[in-house]
């Protein structure tokens, strides 16, 4: 009887001792199965992106995306299982900017992403400086006119839109289709430059018919107010107005 006890007592250390051994090794084997990615998001100017989305898809099999945040300084971290990733860093003002990375079982990585701005965002402004720039760094009076604007006002004429606009008015003659002339701020029609995806439309000094523009192909419109004749030369002494086309989404046509 005795000797059952004591058998009794030894099995259940025995067994006692196994569990806390399992409980104490699942955290570690947890904790060495999984892959880190760490880094920071800056603008290109170096500043940090707080509020970007890096987003981490799994290649190998399919799964659920690991998402992360920057924060204030742009800094981010995500916990990942080891395979094949493709990691993107997303923000509104900012073009989009992907990487492939694979992993293994606690590997840390460090992914240091700067992101270009996105030329068709409405928070920036192409128009008015040289290079691209944030809206609320701009210090010129620029209006902008996207596409979803342009979808909920359903015109489709240019010149209807661009009329509604501060400062902005036409001239048309006769019906629809009839020579149609833009003045901006009260300046003669001849003192606007009109672009394209960045090419001139109206010859120096001259005056740009838009009668036959529609909206339909259009993505964004930035109406530049004021005299840029230094970016443009001197046909832009009362603004400039930069038409955007549709842009695809796909790498290739």
């Amino acid at each position: 009887m005795r000797l059952q006890k004591l058998l009794a007592i030894g099995a259940g250390i025995f067994l006692g001792t196994l569990l806390i051994q399992a409980a104490s090794a699942r955290p570690q084997s947890t904790e060495t199965s999984s892959a880190t990615i760490s880094g920071t998001v800056t603008d290109p100017s170096g500043a940090a992106v707080a509020g970007a989305t890096i987003v981490a898809l799994p290649m190998d099999a399919p799964g659920a995306a690991a998402v992360a945040h920057t924060g204030r300084l742009g800094e981010f971290s995500v916990d990942v299982k080891p395979g094949r990733f493709r990691l993107s860093a997303r923000h509104t003002s900012f073009a989009t900017v992907e990487e492939e990375f694979t992993l293994g079982a606690g590997d840390k990585r460090t992914w240091e992403v700067r992101l270009p701005l996105e030329k068709m965002s409405s928070n920036v402004i192409v128009t008015a400086a040289a290079e691209p720039e944030l809206a609320e760094k701009t210090p010129d009076l620029v209006d902008v006119i996207t596409r979803e604007q342009i979808d909920q006002r359903q015109e489709i004429f240019l010149t209807e839109m661009l009329g509604s606009q501060q400062g902005a008015a036409f001239v048309r003659l006769g019906p629809y289709g009839g020579i149609a002339s833009y003045f901006l701020d009260g300046g003669d029609s001849s003192y606007t430059k009109v672009l394209v995806d960045g090419t001139p439309v109206n010859e120096p000094g001259g005056a740009f018919d838009l009668s036959n523009f529609t909206l339909g192909n259009i993505d964004k419109i930035e109406i530049v107010h004021g005299a840029t004749s230094a970016l443009y030369g001197s046909d832009a002494m009362d603004g400039v107005i930069q038409i955007f086309t549709h842009r695809g989404t796909t790498k290739t046509p």
